[in-house]
């Protein structure tokens, strides 16, 4: 049946909750599948690790499922070991109750680690087809995933035909060069304003990115506890990115929390700034970024400058000019291009897609939702079918961590499973669901959720 048909069919249903969606189409028998009994439920495909988890009873949806980044070696700030499974979901919690609303989860890995976009969509198309051919037909299959998956399942939205609805989750959506000239931006600024023999591009090996990373570190550390010029400075480097003075740990309600805040920040985003540099520039055979065209003086909010002014004054006038007089950094051409071509969001919308972000994300900003929803309105004019969503954290919770809405994709359970139930609702009904349906799904069963209905990702940094 064509993805037409079963929007009209689906909109004949009554209003249900996903947790009650076990029946199969138009109230029938829940369709038949075969089990883990009966095929290989794990397992690799194409040398990739695969796994599959199904209910008891199939409500006939399948939730397709790519993770998050995983660097290719040991990754900051504790330099632990990747992940090597293949998860369906982001935590066990959600995977179970998803399980007992009767949908069918699978996920896999990519081939290689790292900023593996080409091989995350292929990975994916792949797990579909196995899935289609082996355990059995899906109904409706939703892509979804965090961080780069997020990026992969909409690019998996743009391109396949059988996909019926769409979650990216706290996703790099403006695309491979906007997110990195902007990680290039804070890394500029660190080396012109604190670290001025630290190399921008060019590692020669992943050991030398991650030494360079672990010489910010210690370098910022010092910076914080110096006198107020290297305060300053330290303070223009974080805000530079559009990066937020909240971190999944500390929170902004004094300056000293902002503090500790930006260092958090700093130090994720100069991950990506090292590391994953090296591993996007092998990938492209060069450099692909550039800030010969960025404004710096135009980043600086009016909080941002009061609060530089009381802990230096006149500091920032200097350290902006130290800036504007450094020489700025030209991308190769050619590897621009290259990065562009590994898979960049167009925002052309085929399906009900709905966008879960925090609004405190160091690594993949929230701005690139404001990106992502222009180039839809731009490509199809089809604004009606995304729905973004944003989560906030409490005002305080320095000294016990934000339970959602600060931190990259720092999701609750519930978040994630009422995302997944509003999406559902969306597509089996033809409705989109009204911002009161959505608070009430993200709650779920717990205290609260950080759903901020009234939040604006804002836009992209200037210049």
């Amino acid at each position: 049946m064509s993805l037409l048909a079963r929007k009209v069919v689906a909109s004949g249903l009554a209003l249900v909750l996903a947790v009650a969606g076990c029946a199969g189409r138009d109230g029938a028998a829940p369709p038949s599948f075969r089990s883990c009994d009966e095929v290989a439920c794990t397992g690799e495909l194409n040398g990739v690790k695969y796994q599959i988890r199904l209910p008891q009873v199939w409500n006939g949806t399948l939730l397709l499922y790519a993770h998050e980044f995983r660097a290719a070696g040991p990754f900051p700030p504790a330099f632990a070991r990747p992940r090597t499974d293949a998860p369906v979901a982001g935590d066990g919690r959600t995977v179970n109750a998803l399980l007992e609303a009767g949908y069918a989860l699978a996920g896999t890995t990519r081939d290689a680690g790292g900023y593996a976009l080409r091989e995350g969509v292929e990975a994916g198309r792949n797990l579909y087809w196995f899935f289609h051919e082996t355990v059995g037909v899906p109904e409706r299959t939703y892509v979804w995933g965090e961080s780069l998956g997020g990026v992969v399942s909409e690019l998996l939205a743009e391109q396949e035909d059988w996909v019926d609805g769409a979650l990216p989750m706290c996703a790099a959506l403006a695309g491979t060069n906007a997110n990195f000239d902007l990680a290039l931006d804070v890394a500029f600024a660190f080396k012109t304003l604190l670290y001025p023999e630290m190399k921008l591009t060019g590692y020669r090996s992943d050991a030398e990115a991650r030494a360079v990373w672990t010489q910010v570190r210690r370098r910022a550390t010092a910076a914080l506890s110096g006198g107020p010029d290297q305060v300053g400075r330290l303070m223009l480097v974080s805000a530079l990115g559009n990066q937020t003075w909240k971190s999944r740990d500390h929170d902004d309600a004094t300056i000293g929390s902002r503090n500790d805040a930006g260092l958090d920040v700093l130090f994720e985003v100069m991950g990506y700034a090292t590391i994953v540099r090296y591993d996007l520039e092998q990938r492209v055979f060069g450099n692909p970024s550039s800030n010969t065209g960025a404004r710096y003086d135009e980043r600086v909010s009016a909080t941002e400058r009061q609060d530089m002014e009381f802990v230096d004054p006149g500091g920032l006038t200097r350290h902006l000019a130290e800036l504007a007089r450094a020489p700025r950094v030209t991308a190769d051409a050619a590897a621009r291009r290259r990065a562009d071509l590994l898979g960049d969001p167009t925002g052309a919308l085929r399906v009900p897609t709905l966008t879960l972000h925090t609004g405190y994300d160091a690594a993949a900003i929230v701005a690139n939702e404001t990106v992502f929803a222009n180039r839809a309105l731009r490509s199809t004019g089809r604004t009606g079918d995304l729905m973004q969503l944003s989560t906030t954290p409490p005002a305080r919770y320095t000294g016990s961590g934000a339970p959602y809405g600060a931190g990259h994709c720092n999701f609750t359970a519930d978040e994630r499973v009422g995302a997944v139930t509003s999406l559902n609702r969306w597509v089996r009904t033809g409705a989109r669901p009204s911002l009161t349906e959505v608070a009430i799904a993200l709650r779920g069963t717990s205290k609260g959720s950080g759903f901020d209905p009234l939040f604006a990702p804002g836009p992209w940094p200037s210049g």
